[in-house]
């Protein structure tokens, strides 16, 4: 048994979000390393009024931002993209996955005239804008996220859902590690949980990282 010990002292130091975002050096070379980033409620809630901002505090950022620098690309899907109106990310190495059913784009105008999205179709799914770059994915009605993974092999990948991705993901055995911050918020609702979706394999992960920050925020990394 461990006791995870409340310091409330001040900010949360750099070095521990560094710590708590280290990325390990047994990554596999035929698929991509994916690492989900979420942030719940402290009674399971995703979003406030339609989007996760409101859940979160300077620390979340903090993390964001850090598993951000890490990654080779973020793996979103294009509700989320709409709803918390991604821009180009700030890191100037960093690609944006969509996943979508839709060549449709309309209300993510921003992030794909940066230049820096790729969207993620079936290849069912009709034809893009042109200049959109465009990934197609599994031979059915919906991406296949398997073969993403494996076109995207050696790469870090962040996901940040939304719920519904979050969900397919678990499925597919596809996540290697999971972030999650849990906000110390009761926000009732009924707004999707961090994983929507068919069930996963219910096997127990490894928590190899946590801290609680000077505001009441826990901050859990799992490892498959």
């Amino acid at each position: 048994m461990r006791i995870l010990v409340i310091d409330a002292s001040g900010p949360t130091p750099d070095s521990v979000v560094a710590e708590h975002v280290a990325l390990p050096d047994d990554r596999p070379s035929d698929r991509a390393f994916v690492r989900l980033n979420m942030i719940a409620s402290s009674d399971g809630g995703t979003a406030v009024s339609g989007v996760s901002g409101g859940l979160g505090n300077r620390d979340d950022h903090a993390v964001f931002a850090a598993l951000r620098a890490h990654a080779d690309t973020v793996l979103v899907g294009l509700g989320t993209v709409i709803a918390e109106g991604y821009g180009a990310p700030k890191p100037p190495h960093l690609q944006v996955h969509v996943v979508s059913d839709t060549p449709d784009t309309t209300g993510a105008t921003e992030l794909f005239e940066s230049g820096r999205a790729t969207l993620v179709l079936p290849t069912s799914a009709g034809p893009v804008a042109d200049g959109v770059p465009e990934l197609r994915a599994g031979d059915g009605e919906f991406v296949d996220l398997d073969a993403v993974a494996t076109a995207l092999a050696g790469k870090v990948v962040v996901a940040e859902g939304g719920p519904t991705l979050a969900g397919l993901l678990a499925a597919a055995g596809l996540i290697d590690e999971f972030f999650v911050t849990i906000s110390p918020r009761v926000i009732a609702g009924d707004s999707a949980r961090v994983a929507h979706g068919p069930e996963a394999d219910p096997h127990l992960w490894e928590l190899r990282h946590g801290f609680v920050d000077d505001d009441g925020f826990l901050f859990l990394r799992y490892c498959r």
